[in-house]
Parts: C-alpha cells; structure tokens; sequence
C-alpha cells in the first residue's frame, strides 16, 4: 500500500514539471512561430536594397580622362572621393579582400548573410548595455545601405531578415564590392577607391598585406584607428587584424608585415592637379553641363568626362613650356585639330590650381594679326591657282591693297572677330589693339589647312561608371570659304607660304610691343598657338622685362617652343 502511495506521490510531484515544461516548450514555439511568420512578412515587403541605385544616390568622384581614356585628374565632391569600384577581382587587390574578411567576417562566403552567435552575443550585449558586435558584413551592408544605426531589436530583427534576403539575391562577391563601396574609412573618404588614395595616395589593386590590414581595420572606429589620430590604438587594430590574417592562412609571409605609414590626415584632400589639368576639367565640365550633364548629376552616377586632348601631345607641350614660364612670364599653348576642333593639347601658363588661364585670356595681338591680312589680300587680289598634280603645283598672287572689309570678312570666316563686328573693330584688328587668344589664334590656323572652320571644343563624350558612352560631342564645323572651301584654302596657304611644299608647316610670330609674343602656325595634324605674357600679382599685363628691367624672352622664345612642341608630335 505503501509502495502505491508514494507512486501517487512522485506522480503528483512529476505533474507540475511536466505542465511547466509543456508551458515553456509551447510558449517557445509560439515565440518560434510567431517569429518565423513575421521573417517571412518582413521578408516579403522589405525591399533588398541594391547596390546601383544606392551608388547613383552617392556623390562620386567624375574622373577626367585623356581622349585614350587614361586619367588625367578628378573633380571629388566637397563630402570627399566616393569613386565606385565596379570590378571586384580586377579593381581591388587580394590582400585587401582577404584582410576585410579577417576584421569583419571570416565566415562570409559560407554563412547565410548572419551568424547566429553573433546574433545571441549582440542581444546579450543590448540587453547588458555592454560591448558587443556580431554583425556579418551582410548585415553591416544592409547598416550602412538602410541609414539604420538606431540600437534596437527592430532593427536588428530586420537587418537580418534583409541579410538573408540579400545572400539570396546577389552573389557573394556583389556584396562584398557593396559593402566596401559603402564603408567609412575615415579621412572623408566613402569606399576602398577613396580610402587607398587617402591614406596611401594607391588604388586599391596595388594595396599590399600591410596596407589592406590597417584599412580593414579602420571601419570598425574610423577615427581611433587611424595610427596618425591614435598611434597606439591604431597599432593595436593593425596588430589584430594582421593577426587574423596569419591565423586564417591570408598571408604568406606574415614576418614581412610591418605597421605601414600613411600620408598626412588631410593631404589627400588637397587638389591633387596641375593648373594646366585643372583648367582642362572646368573648361570640359563647362561644355558638359550646356549639353545638359551638371557637376550634381555627373558625381551621382560617377561619370567621367573624356576629354579631347591628346595625352602623347599634352606631354609634349608641358616638355615645350617648362623652363619657360614663372611668376614673371607665362608661356601658353593651345593646339587644335584641324576639321574637327578637337584641343588636342593645352597649355594654360601657370602651375597654380586655380590660377589665371592665359591660353584662354584675349590679349592685343600686335604684328601676330598680320598674316590674316595677308589672307584678306590674297582672297581679294588677283589670283591664279595653278592646278596640283601630285605635289607639282604653283600658285601666283598679286596682293590687293588693305581692304577693311575684305579684312574683316576674312578675320569673321576665321573666327577672330564676332559676325556682328563693326568698323572700329576692323580697324582695333589691323592696329594689333583688338583683343585675341591662343585659343582664338589655333582655331583660325586650323581653318586655313582644310577650309573649315570648326568650334574649339575640350569634351569628347561622356561615359558612365561602366565605360559605356552616355553622350558624344559632334563637332560643329562650317565652311570658312566660298566655293571649294578646301582647295580654296589649300591656294591661300600654298601663296603665303610657298614654303609649306618641302616643310610641311607654318610658322609666323608676333608680338605687341614689349607685351606679348606670339608664334601661330600649322601642320596638316595640329595649328598651333603660343602666347608669352607677363603680369603683375594681380594678372594684370605688363611689359616682358623683369624686376630689375631686364627682357624677358620674347618671339624667338616662342618660336623655339612651337618648333619644339610641333616637332615632338610630329614624330
């Protein structure tokens, strides 16, 4: 009887665990349940943020490029560089890769888009108030995509719903070229492309072990881990992801790491161009934004500007100019080619960013004006064009006296005076008082090797972040002369310059007192113009001597840098 009673007993003991096991197993599948039905809710209505549109909602950097398509500088946004990388493999190195999995995420490529411990060491950590991480670098992408930084389950809850969305939908590797697209660096700089150039002046294919180390590591606390901030916090985040490296087998030769040096915090942001390449860029964006493409929109969709001139040319023209120009004397340069107006090369007279453009700047001419007057005399005197065979052919030619209107139709079909100019224009012009460039000077060149007279222009096309063209300049080119416009060209060159036969090019110089000094000229390839100027500090011209009244160079100087550049890419 005994033995049955205490059956009873431990029964009735035995109920109460199992009706308190069956509460907390059912409540736990409720919690379970529940949460599975609202993943999958939040599953369905939550849109997957993607990687493009997020990119074409962020300001990038335009990068301006030669016509072969190589850069020659960049407009960065006043929020820093945000240039995109588009080629995970191609653009970004493979210690770099490696180092951003051993900081943030050695499991990537095989989790989920969230791990749970993880996930259980971060609710611990919300619920303690103490440290604590646990985020994949899915989930950090889904942080950094949503603007979703507020401490809370919610939030949590619905960046791992979107990081398992995420790995769903987009390759591993696509999120991975997200995540470093997005990621702060520190230093300003938005992405792994700004982030090599602010602390290693690199692009991010040429970062080694060391150096992707400490960038790995600096997404954790932008600020605290940069070594220039916080030298000692700064090793010590260098030193912990290095070592991930080592532990994961990332590197080869671990002992060849050292903690490496960076620029200086703020000199990447400082403009790194010439004056020259600056006033390129202004000068394409200019024509960029009349065909409807503005600096906001440009940087939104990281486009880039290619631009017309000729990078082979445009270093022979910097190796022409140097030497030349300084505070005292500016040597400018500007070659068009012929039929299309494409500036195939560019010279601005000053090293300063920003400084004062004297390729563009309109200055009295003097004697450089008297070759158009000739044209003018020779298109309405008396002349015989003798048929060409070959290269045998003769021109004859009685120059007219000076016709103001024959100039100044002349000096309109040339693009040197406005189709609206007057008398008092005309006669500024043959006193060398009316105001030209080089620029204007190059064009005009240009119209008497073919007989077209076409706009100058520095934008070739326009390209989006993928290389594929979004907009083409056409050139704009007319007729400068009646009839044959070439042929009628070819008798003026041929009667002014017989000697264009035997030495393919013409030369002229010029000068304006002891002002300016110019050397214009052609080849069949390029017309080219060089201005030598001086100026006081504030731009204003003066007379070509120094401080202590000495001449400075004047037309044999510019004759010299015409021949030089002229040469150099004729070969």
């Amino acid at each position: 009887m005994r033995g049955a009673a205490d059956e009873r007993g431990a029964g009735r003991v035995r109920r109460p665990w199992r009706t308190v096991r069956r509460v907390v197993l059912g409540a736990a599948g409720a919690v379970l349940l529940v949460g599975a039905v609202a993943f999958g809710i939040g599953y369905w209505i939550w849109p997957t943020p993607d990687p493009r549109l997020i990119a074409a909602e962020t300001n990038q950097s335009v990068a301006v490029l030669h016509s072969d398509r190589t850069e020659m500088t960049r407009i960065v946004p006043p929020s820093g560089d945000r240039t995109m990388v588009a080629d995970l493999h191609g653009e970004v190195s493979r210690p770099m890769r490696d180092a951003t999995l051993a900081a943030e995420d050695i499991s990537f490529y095989r989790n989920p888009g969230f791990d749970v411990a993880g996930i259980l060491r971060a609710m611990w950590a919300q619920a303690t108030g103490s440290a604590g991480g646990g985020s994949t670098i899915t989930q950090q992408y889904i942080k950094l995509a949503t603007g979703a930084d507020e401490h809370s389950y919610f939030r949590k809850f619905k960046e791992v719903v979107l990081a398992f969305k995420v790995t769903n939908e987009l390759s591993k590797d696509d999120i991975l070229k997200a995540y470093m697209n997005t990621a702060y660096y520190g230093r300003g700089a938005y992405g792994i492309h700004a982030a090599a150039e602010a602390y290693f002046g690199k692009l991010p294919r040429d970062l080694d072990p060391s150096e992707s180390a400490l960038l790995a590591g600096m997404v954790q606390r932008p600020t605290e881990n940069d070594p220039a901030y916080d030298p000692e916090q700064g090793r010590a985040r260098w030193e912990y992801v290095a070592g991930q490296m080592q532990r994961h087998g990332l590197v080869d030769a671990p002992a060849d790491m050292r903690l490496p040096e960076t620029r200086g915090r703020t000199e990447w942001k400082q403009e790194n161009t010439t004056g020259t390449a600056y006033h390129v860029r202004q000068l394409a964006l200019a024509e960029a934004e009349r065909a409807g493409f503005t600096e906001d929109l440009l940087q939104r969709n990281g486009a880039s500007l290619v631009t017309t001139i000729d990078a082979d040319a445009q270093r022979a023209a910097e190796g022409a100019v140097a030497g030349v120009g300084g505070p005292e004397l500016h040597a400018a340069l500007v070659a068009v080619e012929p039929g299309t107006g494409a500036v195939r090369a560019y010279h601005s007279g000053t090293d300063t960013v920003g400084g004062y453009d004297w390729a563009a700047a309109p200055q009295q001419p003097g004697t450089a004006v008297d070759p158009v007057v000739r044209v003018a005399q020779v298109r309405e005197g008396p002349t015989a064009v003798v048929a060409c065979d070959g290269l045998d052919c003769g021109e004859s030619a009685q120059a007219s006296p000076t016709d103001p209107d024959s100039v100044r139709d002349t000096a309109i079909r040339l693009g040197l005076l406005g189709d609206e100019a007057g008398r008092a224009d005309v006669v500024d012009l043959l006193a060398g008082e009316h105001p030209l460039s080089a620029t204007d000077f190059a064009t005009a060149y240009a119209a008497l090797v073919d007989g077209h007279r076409a706009r100058p222009h520095f934008l070739a096309a326009i390209v989006d972040r993928d290389g594929r063209e979004i907009f083409s300049t056409t050139p704009d080119s007319r007729p400068a002369f009646d009839g044959d416009t070439g042929r009628v060209a070819s008798g003026i060159t041929r009667t002014i310059w017989p000697e264009v036969r035997p030495r393919p090019a013409a030369l002229e110089s010029g000068r304006y007192y002891s002002m300016t000094a110019w050397a214009n000229g052609f080849t069949s390839r390029y017309a080219t113009s060089i201005v030598l100027s001086a100026a006081d500090a504030e731009n204003k011209p003066r007379s070509l001597v120094d401080a202590d009244g000495r001449p400075l160079p004047g037309e044999s100087t510019a004759e010299k840098i015409w021949e030089q550049f002229m040469i150099s890419v004729v070969e």
